[in-house]
Protein backbone atom coordinates (compact mmCIF):
# COMPACT_ATOMS: atom_id res chain seq x y z
CA UNK A 1 0.00 0.00 0.00
CA UNK A 2 1.47 3.62 -0.56
CA UNK A 3 -1.28 6.04 -0.16
CA UNK A 4 -1.07 8.83 2.56
CA UNK A 5 -4.35 10.98 2.94
CA UNK A 6 -3.35 14.59 2.94
CA UNK A 7 -4.94 17.67 1.27
CA UNK A 8 -3.49 19.70 -1.57
CA UNK A 9 -3.95 23.76 -1.82
CA UNK A 10 -4.88 25.57 -4.80
CA UNK A 11 -1.61 25.72 -5.89
CA UNK A 12 -1.36 21.90 -6.65
CA UNK A 13 -3.58 22.14 -8.94
CA UNK A 14 -1.12 22.04 -11.86
CA UNK A 15 0.60 18.94 -10.32
CA UNK A 16 0.75 15.91 -12.29
CA UNK A 17 1.79 13.17 -9.63
CA UNK A 18 0.27 10.06 -9.03
CA UNK A 19 -0.23 10.69 -5.36
CA UNK A 20 -1.64 14.64 -5.62
CA UNK A 21 -4.05 16.48 -7.73
CA UNK A 22 -7.56 16.69 -9.37
CA UNK A 23 -9.07 14.81 -11.91
CA UNK A 24 -11.26 13.57 -13.97
CA UNK A 25 -12.27 9.89 -14.89
CA UNK A 26 -12.94 11.12 -18.14
CA UNK A 27 -10.10 11.98 -20.67
CA UNK A 28 -12.20 14.48 -22.64
CA UNK A 29 -13.36 18.03 -20.86
CA UNK A 30 -16.65 18.00 -19.36
CA UNK A 31 -18.42 21.36 -21.69
CA UNK A 32 -20.30 22.20 -18.11
CA UNK A 33 -17.83 22.62 -16.29
CA UNK A 34 -15.73 25.55 -16.36
CA UNK A 35 -11.81 25.00 -17.46
CA UNK A 36 -9.65 27.34 -18.71
CA UNK A 37 -7.09 25.27 -19.49
CA UNK A 38 -4.14 27.89 -20.11
CA UNK A 39 -4.59 29.98 -16.86
CA UNK A 40 -6.83 27.72 -14.53
CA UNK A 41 -8.96 30.33 -13.41
CA UNK A 42 -11.84 29.15 -14.23
CA UNK A 43 -12.54 25.67 -12.99
CA UNK A 44 -12.76 27.75 -9.65
CA UNK A 45 -14.41 31.12 -10.78
CA UNK A 46 -17.13 32.17 -7.75
CA UNK A 47 -19.11 33.73 -10.66
CA UNK A 48 -19.18 31.48 -13.15
CA UNK A 49 -19.72 28.24 -10.28
CA UNK A 50 -22.84 30.58 -8.86
CA UNK A 51 -24.35 30.12 -11.96
CA UNK A 52 -24.25 26.62 -12.35
CA UNK A 53 -25.04 26.02 -8.88
CA UNK A 54 -28.26 27.86 -9.49
CA UNK A 55 -29.21 25.28 -12.14
CA UNK A 56 -28.00 22.37 -9.92
CA UNK A 57 -25.26 21.57 -11.45
CA UNK A 58 -23.50 18.77 -9.31
CA UNK A 59 -20.33 19.27 -10.17
CA UNK A 60 -20.39 23.15 -9.21
CA UNK A 61 -21.72 22.40 -6.17
CA UNK A 62 -18.10 19.46 -5.36
CA UNK A 63 -16.44 22.90 -6.70
CA UNK A 64 -17.77 25.31 -4.39
CA UNK A 65 -16.48 22.68 -1.58
CA UNK A 66 -13.29 22.76 -3.28
CA UNK A 67 -13.09 26.07 -3.50
CA UNK A 68 -13.61 26.41 0.38
CA UNK A 69 -11.35 23.77 0.77
CA UNK A 70 -8.33 25.55 -0.99
CA UNK A 71 -9.23 29.34 0.28
CA UNK A 72 -10.07 31.85 -2.08
CA UNK A 73 -9.82 35.37 -1.62
CA UNK A 74 -8.59 34.85 1.88
CA UNK A 75 -11.35 32.96 2.89
CA UNK A 76 -10.98 29.20 3.49
CA UNK A 77 -12.53 26.47 5.21
CA UNK A 78 -13.06 22.89 5.61
CA UNK A 79 -16.06 22.87 7.53
CA UNK A 80 -17.94 24.75 4.50
CA UNK A 81 -16.18 22.42 2.25
CA UNK A 82 -17.88 19.49 3.93
CA UNK A 83 -21.12 20.48 3.76
CA UNK A 84 -20.92 21.67 -0.02
CA UNK A 85 -18.96 17.96 -0.89
CA UNK A 86 -21.81 16.37 1.26
CA UNK A 87 -24.78 18.26 -0.90
CA UNK A 88 -22.69 16.88 -4.11
CA UNK A 89 -22.47 13.28 -2.90
CA UNK A 90 -26.23 13.21 -1.34
CA UNK A 91 -27.10 13.72 -4.94
CA UNK A 92 -25.06 10.93 -6.01
CA UNK A 93 -21.42 12.55 -7.51
CA UNK A 94 -19.10 9.92 -7.07
CA UNK A 95 -16.34 12.40 -6.85
CA UNK A 96 -17.61 14.36 -3.94
CA UNK A 97 -17.82 11.37 -1.98
CA UNK A 98 -13.97 10.38 -2.79
CA UNK A 99 -13.69 13.89 -1.26
CA UNK A 100 -15.85 13.56 1.71
CA UNK A 101 -13.43 10.58 2.42
CA UNK A 102 -10.79 12.14 2.21
CA UNK A 103 -11.65 14.91 4.77
CA UNK A 104 -12.58 12.49 7.48
CA UNK A 105 -9.52 10.53 6.68
CA UNK A 106 -7.67 13.52 7.58
CA UNK A 107 -10.19 15.17 9.98
CA UNK A 108 -10.40 17.75 7.73
CA UNK A 109 -14.07 19.55 8.75
CA UNK A 110 -14.77 17.29 10.73
CA UNK A 111 -13.99 14.58 13.63
CA UNK A 112 -10.69 12.11 11.89
CA UNK A 113 -12.94 8.53 11.10
CA UNK A 114 -12.01 6.57 8.84
CA UNK A 115 -14.38 4.40 9.20
CA UNK A 116 -16.21 6.94 7.96
CA UNK A 117 -13.93 7.69 5.40
CA UNK A 118 -13.65 4.14 4.46
CA UNK A 119 -17.82 3.97 3.88
CA UNK A 120 -17.44 6.83 1.61
CA UNK A 121 -14.71 5.73 -0.63
CA UNK A 122 -16.87 2.59 -0.89
CA UNK A 123 -20.33 4.37 -2.53
CA UNK A 124 -17.78 6.49 -4.26
CA UNK A 125 -15.90 3.47 -5.69
CA UNK A 126 -19.31 1.97 -6.74
CA UNK A 127 -20.33 4.50 -8.12
CA UNK A 128 -17.57 4.45 -10.45
CA UNK A 129 -14.85 6.35 -8.93
CA UNK A 130 -10.87 4.87 -9.78
CA UNK A 131 -8.86 6.60 -6.97
CA UNK A 132 -12.02 5.49 -4.54
CA UNK A 133 -11.63 2.33 -5.59
CA UNK A 134 -7.97 2.19 -4.93
CA UNK A 135 -8.70 3.62 -1.63
CA UNK A 136 -11.20 0.76 -0.89
CA UNK A 137 -8.35 -1.37 -1.95
CA UNK A 138 -6.16 0.15 0.92
CA UNK A 139 -8.15 0.38 3.67
CA UNK A 140 -9.11 -3.57 2.85
CA UNK A 141 -5.04 -4.12 2.97
CA UNK A 142 -4.38 -2.20 6.11
CA UNK A 143 -7.26 -2.90 8.04
CA UNK A 144 -8.47 1.02 8.28
CA UNK A 145 -11.77 1.06 8.93
CA UNK A 146 -12.42 -2.67 7.98
CA UNK A 147 -11.25 -5.78 8.62
CA UNK A 148 -8.28 -6.50 7.12
CA UNK A 149 -8.66 -9.11 3.72
CA UNK A 150 -5.76 -9.27 1.73
CA UNK A 151 -7.73 -10.95 -1.30
CA UNK A 152 -10.29 -8.20 -0.93
CA UNK A 153 -7.67 -5.36 -1.45
CA UNK A 154 -6.23 -7.36 -4.03
CA UNK A 155 -9.73 -7.03 -5.98
CA UNK A 156 -10.38 -3.79 -5.66
CA UNK A 157 -6.98 -2.61 -6.34
CA UNK A 158 -7.47 -4.77 -10.00
CA UNK A 159 -10.63 -3.39 -10.10
CA UNK A 160 -9.00 0.44 -10.01
CA UNK A 161 -6.47 -0.40 -12.06
CA UNK A 162 -9.10 -1.66 -15.10
CA UNK A 163 -10.44 1.57 -14.80
CA UNK A 164 -7.63 3.31 -14.79
CA UNK A 165 -5.96 4.44 -11.79
CA UNK A 166 -2.10 4.57 -12.14
CA UNK A 167 -1.66 3.73 -8.52
CA UNK A 168 -3.63 0.99 -8.07
CA UNK A 169 -1.29 -0.82 -10.85
CA UNK A 170 1.38 -0.78 -8.30
CA UNK A 171 -0.36 -1.72 -5.03
CA UNK A 172 -1.28 -5.20 -7.36
CA UNK A 173 2.16 -5.30 -8.31
CA UNK A 174 3.11 -4.85 -4.67
CA UNK A 175 0.47 -7.67 -3.47
CA UNK A 176 2.15 -10.03 -6.48
CA UNK A 177 5.59 -9.85 -5.21
CA UNK A 178 5.16 -10.35 -1.60
CA UNK A 179 2.19 -13.31 -2.13
CA UNK A 180 -0.05 -11.40 0.28
CA UNK A 181 -4.20 -12.08 -1.30
CA UNK A 182 -2.35 -14.24 -4.44
CA UNK A 183 0.13 -16.30 -5.08
CA UNK A 184 3.38 -14.71 -5.23
CA UNK A 185 5.01 -13.88 -8.66
CA UNK A 186 7.69 -11.89 -9.67
CA UNK A 187 6.97 -11.74 -13.05
CA UNK A 188 3.44 -10.75 -12.55
CA UNK A 189 4.74 -8.27 -9.99
CA UNK A 190 7.02 -7.14 -12.76
CA UNK A 191 4.70 -6.92 -15.10
CA UNK A 192 1.83 -4.68 -12.71
CA UNK A 193 4.98 -2.59 -12.22
CA UNK A 194 5.53 -1.78 -15.79
CA UNK A 195 1.93 -0.99 -16.45
CA UNK A 196 1.82 1.77 -13.48
CA UNK A 197 5.32 3.07 -14.70
CA UNK A 198 3.60 3.49 -18.62
CA UNK A 199 0.82 5.51 -16.80
CA UNK A 200 3.23 7.91 -14.88
CA UNK A 201 2.69 6.17 -11.76
CA UNK A 202 6.51 6.91 -9.92
CA UNK A 203 6.61 3.91 -7.19
CA UNK A 204 6.18 1.65 -10.11
CA UNK A 205 9.40 3.26 -11.63
CA UNK A 206 10.96 3.21 -7.96
CA UNK A 207 9.77 -0.38 -7.97
CA UNK A 208 11.10 -1.22 -11.41
CA UNK A 209 14.55 -0.04 -10.49
CA UNK A 210 15.05 -2.38 -7.62
CA UNK A 211 14.24 -5.08 -9.46
CA UNK A 212 16.96 -4.61 -11.89
CA UNK A 213 18.90 -3.55 -9.62
CA UNK A 214 18.74 -6.78 -7.42
CA UNK A 215 18.10 -8.81 -10.44
CA UNK A 216 15.19 -10.16 -9.13
CA UNK A 217 14.02 -11.32 -12.46
CA UNK A 218 17.65 -12.86 -13.99
CA UNK A 219 20.68 -11.08 -13.72
CA UNK A 220 21.11 -7.28 -12.59
CA UNK A 221 20.96 -4.90 -15.11
CA UNK A 222 22.52 -1.65 -13.63
CA UNK A 223 21.53 0.51 -16.35
CA UNK A 224 18.70 -0.12 -16.49
CA UNK A 225 17.66 0.49 -12.67
CA UNK A 226 19.93 3.74 -12.88
CA UNK A 227 17.43 4.72 -15.95
CA UNK A 228 14.33 4.02 -13.77
CA UNK A 229 15.59 5.19 -10.49
CA UNK A 230 16.51 9.12 -12.46
CA UNK A 231 12.74 9.12 -13.84
CA UNK A 232 10.88 8.24 -10.75
CA UNK A 233 12.55 11.51 -9.56
CA UNK A 234 10.97 13.69 -12.65
CA UNK A 235 7.35 12.04 -11.48
CA UNK A 236 7.79 11.83 -7.75
CA UNK A 237 5.84 14.43 -5.79
CA UNK A 238 8.28 17.24 -4.45
CA UNK A 239 6.68 16.74 -0.89
CA UNK A 240 7.73 13.33 -1.47
CA UNK A 241 10.68 13.57 0.29
CA UNK A 242 11.25 10.34 1.26
CA UNK A 243 10.91 8.78 -2.11
CA UNK A 244 12.60 11.64 -3.41
CA UNK A 245 15.91 10.70 -0.73
CA UNK A 246 15.63 7.15 -1.43
CA UNK A 247 15.56 7.87 -5.37
CA UNK A 248 18.31 9.86 -5.47
CA UNK A 249 20.43 7.88 -3.48
CA UNK A 250 19.91 4.15 -5.45
CA UNK A 251 21.15 6.82 -8.66
CA UNK A 252 23.83 7.98 -7.43
CA UNK A 253 25.04 4.86 -5.56
CA UNK A 254 24.51 2.90 -9.10
CA UNK A 255 26.35 5.40 -11.38
CA UNK A 256 29.14 5.52 -9.17
CA UNK A 257 29.75 1.43 -10.73
CA UNK A 258 28.80 2.53 -14.29
CA UNK A 259 31.80 2.99 -16.54
CA UNK A 260 31.54 5.81 -19.64
CA UNK A 261 29.28 3.61 -22.27
CA UNK A 262 27.14 2.45 -19.68
CA UNK A 263 26.13 6.07 -18.83
CA UNK A 264 25.47 7.03 -22.24
CA UNK A 265 23.06 3.86 -22.54
CA UNK A 266 21.43 5.12 -19.66
CA UNK A 267 21.05 8.73 -20.87
CA UNK A 268 19.73 7.34 -24.33
CA UNK A 269 17.21 5.16 -22.32
CA UNK A 270 16.23 7.59 -20.19
CA UNK A 271 15.12 10.08 -22.62
CA UNK A 272 13.04 6.90 -23.89
CA UNK A 273 11.31 6.37 -20.70
CA UNK A 274 10.72 10.30 -20.31
CA UNK A 275 8.03 9.87 -23.57
CA UNK A 276 6.87 6.27 -22.24
CA UNK A 277 5.73 6.98 -18.96
CA UNK A 278 4.50 10.37 -19.84
CA UNK A 279 1.78 11.30 -16.95
CA UNK A 280 -1.50 12.60 -18.16
CA UNK A 281 -1.63 15.79 -19.11
CA UNK A 282 -3.10 18.85 -17.50
CA UNK A 283 -6.24 18.43 -19.41
CA UNK A 284 -6.86 15.48 -18.27
CA UNK A 285 -6.47 16.59 -14.81
CA UNK A 286 -8.39 19.77 -14.46
CA UNK A 287 -11.56 18.89 -15.46
CA UNK A 288 -13.25 18.61 -11.78
CA UNK A 289 -12.34 18.90 -8.37
CA UNK A 290 -11.20 15.82 -7.09
CA UNK A 291 -8.67 15.58 -3.86
CA UNK A 292 -6.08 12.47 -4.74
CA UNK A 293 -4.97 10.72 -1.69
Amino acid sequence: MNNKYFFVGLTAILLLSSSLGFSEESKQPRPDTFTDIESNKDMLDPYNLGLLVERGDVKAINNVGLLWATGHDGKQSFEEAVKWWTEAANRGYPLAMNNLGLAYANGQGVAQDIKQAFDWWLKSAIGGNAWAMNSVGDCYETGDGVTQDFVLAMTWYKTAADAGDPLAHYNVGALYQTGRGVERSLDSAHDWFMGGAELGDPYSMLSLGDFYRDGLRGERDLVEAFSWYQISMLRLDPQDVGGLTFAESEANSINAQLNETQKQEAATRIELLKKFTAPQTVEQNLDEGESRI
